[in-house]
């Protein structure tokens, strides 16, 4: 019924919170959507976006569901598709891990990689491979190269690195995720990782 709403940012919650969510304005009606929390660092009130969005409705609400990201919209309606997972689930799913995560645990047949990285539990992510399997490798390339492979696994070293180092999950995949893609070196990249950490 609403697929996205273009206005300005006059709200959003702390990154903190559990249940976050953004006001948007567009045409003097500010609009309630909730997003996973660690995207709400890349926007600031005032900014005018346009929120890819899903409403949701149930016997007691209808809630707003939103995305800066088509991607994350994308990931989270595949997420709803798999048996016992709702709207907050997917959101909190999102909040843990990634579609490219989910991309390389299903080529891999693999679910380690998504309750190692993701810290999701072994039921969920194998549940999540085994529904979305098809879905999602029609979204990607079904072989990979040298280099997509090399590119996982140094991510994965410089993970758990960071993560004994004791920062959590997310903190962990949004450092490397800032950490310049031509950096290889898997001692290198969590170097580069500590000093975008030092630095927030």
């Amino acid at each position: 019924m609403i697929a996205s709403i273009h206005g300005q940012v006059i709200y959003k919650t702390s990154e903190l919170k559990k249940d976050s969510y953004l006001v948007i304005e567009a045409a003097g009606v500010g609009y309630k959507i909730f997003t996973p929390a660690s995207r709400l660092a890349n926007v600031n009130i005032g900014d005018e976006v346009i929120a890819y969005t899903y409403l949701s409705v149930s016997e007691y609400a209808m809630d707003l569901y939103g995305f800066l990201d088509m991607e994350d919209k994308t990931f989270f309606m595949l997420l709803l598709d798999v048996p016992g997972i709702g709207s907050k689930s997917a959101i909190g799913i999102l909040e843990k891990t990634t579609m490219k995560e989910v991309q390389q645990a299903i080529l891999d047949n693999d679910p380690t990689i998504l309750t190692k990285m993701a810290g999701l539990g072994a039921k969920t992510a194998e549940k999540i491979i085994m529904a979305l399997k098809d879905k999602v490798e029609s979204l990607s390339v079904k072989t990979k190269g040298k280099n997509q492979v090399v590119a996982a696994n140094l991510d994965s070293d410089a993970f758990e690195a960071l993560v004994s180092f004791g920062y959590s999950n997310i903190e962990a995949r949004k450092a490397l995720g800032q950490v310049d893609s031509t950096i290889t070196d898997s001692g290198q990249r969590v170097k580069e990782a500590l000093k975008i950490l030092n630095k927030n």
